[in-house]
């Protein structure tokens, strides 16, 4: 091999390690990054990953909720079948005590025998009645005989003896037209409420006889005193 061929090697290879040499930091070689960061489309498409999955669990869910609704109830077709009821009324059993001398009142919950012809005069006589009942008061008139027929009883009792001691205390809630249920001798009578006042403890003129059949009802009230008396007045419906 010729000096001239030597020196071409020689220049060339020199060439080649020129173009390989790599750059310093410091006067030390360093070797070239292997790091590269990922490309905007790959991180693009990871985000369209995660939306459609949040996405298909959103829906997931929804249709899962639409179902239960669907069959935990019924089409609003089914409501619209199925007719209205009235509420219904309590069949209450009436004594045959009560059939031969008593009273009911649906509104206010009151089914309790009368005592008939009970001095409204003497204390200890009445309160003793009133234990087992409510009372009619001695000289006023029966159903049938066409005049005042006068009942009373407790509002509340101090002595709180027995299951009539506040058998009135509802009394106040009657209103015009409210009926009131007598029985007497197995026959029932029915009494269409028209009046309800508050009057004082002294006055006696409701137990004046009246030209037509009348129900009276008294009690004390207020609840709890003897200041002033609650009358409801009502009239014998034509049967």
């Amino acid at each position: 091999m010729s000096w001239f061929h030597l020196f071409f090697l020689t220049n060339k290879t020199k060439k080649i390690r020129l173009k390989m040499k790599l750059p310093t930091r410091g006067g030390v070689s360093s070797p070239p990054s292997m790091e590269r960061n990922p490309p905007k489309s790959r991180e693009a498409g990871r985000r369209r990953i995660i939306l459609w999955a949040f996405l298909f669990v959103l829906v997931g869910a929804a249709i899962n909720i639409l179902i239960l609704h669907l069959y935990s109830h019924p089409p609003i077709q089914t409501y619209l079948a199925v007719p209205i009821r009235k509420t219904e009324i309590k069949k209450v059993e009436i004594s045959p005590e009560i059939k031969q001398f008593g009273i009911k009142i649906d509104k206010i919950d009151v089914l309790a025998p009368i005592l008939e012809n009970v001095d409204g005069t003497e204390k200890a006589i009445y309160n003793k009645a009133l234990q087992s009942g409510v009372a009619h008061y001695k000289g006023t008139a029966l159903p049938e005989q066409n005049s005042n027929i006068f009942i009373f009883g407790h509002s509340s009792s101090v002595l709180g003896i027995g299951p009539y001691a506040n058998i009135f205390a509802n009394l106040n809630e009657l209103d015009k037209g409210d009926t009131i249920v007598i029985y007497y001798k197995e026959q029932e009578f029915h009494y269409i409420v028209f009046e309800k006042k508050i009057i004082g403890n002294d006055d006696l003129s409701v137990l004046e006889p009246t030209k037509k059949e009348q129900l009276t009802l008294m009690t004390c009230w207020p609840i709890g005193s003897k200041a002033k008396r609650l009358i409801i007045k009502s009239y014998l419906e034509k049967q």
